[in-house]
């Protein structure tokens, strides 16, 4: 009987052991749920604050950007000059797939390529008007870059006929008068009449490609709308530095003599 009692009293120690050791870890574990409640609760927080900052700074730098873009056009320039001196014009009809503009007499600095594609041709022609307005002139004079790079396409007459582009800088305001005439035999400065133009836009990279696909475009719209225009040729128009990643904007212009 006293073996009987030493045991029973042993595996009473053991269960009482066994129940304060399970008392214990249920505590813990109870204690680490309330821990890990309260950091998720810290956790969602912080991300629902975070998304609010997120929201409050998108909305400022749109309200930011809108403001510049108020800006330069209270100041008499188009947002897409970006600041940058261009030629002015009138908008004589706001459509929903174009506008028509009319542009004065101006100044251009101009040269044609012929034969190859048409980014290829710019590429060409860009450098040689580059280098007219960085010193390549009878004055060995600096001209400030000016917007659009504008492009004069006339389509060859058949399949396999050869392409004309011509390629503009436009002159600034002090040259438009008395430009400097360019060295290079290749490089011209013209005199471009007063025209009314049918432009259509769009944002992004443009490429020859782009330019083809909505002159197309703006060439049904026209029709649809019976407005004149001259199709031996078209024009595409390019703001921006292929360094710029945001508000790029280009253009494909028709010259109309009709208004509808």
């Amino acid at each position: 009987p006293g073996e009987k009692e030493k045991g029973a009293s042993k595996k009473q120690k053991v269960y009482r052991s066994l129940n304060l050791s399970f008392a214990r870890a249920s505590k813990e574990v109870d204690e680490a749920l309330r821990l890990f409640s309260f950091s998720l609760s810290l956790l969602l927080l912080f991300v629902m604050k975070s998304a609010c900052l997120f929201v409050v700074v998108l909305l400022s730098c749109v309200m930011v950007g809108t403001s510049e873009a108020q800006v330069e056009t209270d100041s008499g320039s188009p947002w897409f000059y970006h600041g940058i001196e261009g030629p002015d014009f009138q908008t004589l009809q706001n459509g929903n797939n174009y506008d028509i503009r009319g542009y004065p007499k101006s100044f251009w600095s101009a040269t044609t390529v012929t034969g190859k594609n048409m980014d290829e041709a710019g590429s060409e022609a860009f450098m040689r008007l580059f280098r007219y307005i960085s010193g390549a002139n009878e004055r060995n004079q600096k001209i400030e870059m000016t917007v659009p790079v504008l492009a004069s396409v006339q389509p060859g007459q058949g399949p396999f006929c050869k392409e004309n582009f011509t390629y503009h800088f436009y002159l600034p305001r002090e040259f438009q008068k008395d430009p400097p005439k360019p060295t290079d035999p290749r490089v011209t400065n013209v005199e471009v009449d007063a025209l009314n133009v049918a432009v259509l836009s769009y944002p992004g990279w443009s490429n020859e490609n782009k330019v083809i696909s909505h002159g197309k475009e703006l060439f049904e719209f026209l029709k649809q709308d019976n407005v004149t225009y001259t199709s031996e040729n078209y024009f595409t128009a390019g703001y921006d530095s292929p360094f710029r990643l945001t508000d790029r904007h280009n253009e494909v212009w028709v010259q109309v003599q009709q208004i509808a």
